[in-house]
């Protein structure tokens, strides 16, 4: 079952629940796809790059809801997320990351934080499930200033 199909059962679900916030959700990942390709015949990885985006702006709100002070905003975009979550493959852990960081520091030939670029860009090569702020950190944690 494609993802594009799963979000479409999905919203016949939440309709029969009455869950209006996972309905509304859903209901926005379908746009994001229909925005791109009106007959939603994306493949599942761009699927998945639209919704790692939408997941990133949702991530953006919430932080600026949580400094507005906005408590009842906070629980409907952390609602949102874990439901955009169900859709993203699961991230690697931080040892299986440091790992592949390690791998790509090597790989590139990486000695110092100026040259951070080339790792990210190895990393981001293998089109991993990965944590790319995790990543990020811990490349500069482990190359020399």
């Amino acid at each position: 079952m494609t993802l594009i199909e799963q979000i479409n059962s999905g919203i016949k679900e939440a309709i029969k629940s009455r869950n209006s916030l996972r309905l509304d959700t859903l209901r926005m990942l379908k746009s994001k796809i229909l925005a791109v390709d009106a007959r939603a015949n994306l493949p599942d990885v761009e699927v998945i790059k639209l919704f790692k985006t939408y997941f990133g702006n949702l991530e953006e709100a919430l932080e600026q809801a949580k400094m507005a002070n906005r408590p009842d905003i906070v629980t409907r975009l952390e609602g949102e997320l874990r439901i955009v979550q169900e859709f993203l493959p699961k991230v690697l852990s931080a040892e299986e990351t440091k790992k592949i960081v390690l791998q790509a520091i090597q790989e590139s030939g990486a000695k110092t934080k100026k040259e951070l670029g080339l790792v990210m860009k190895s990393i981001m090569k293998l089109n991993m499930p990965i944590d790319a702020k995790l990543a990020k950190d811990l490349a500069c944690q482990l190359l020399a200033d």
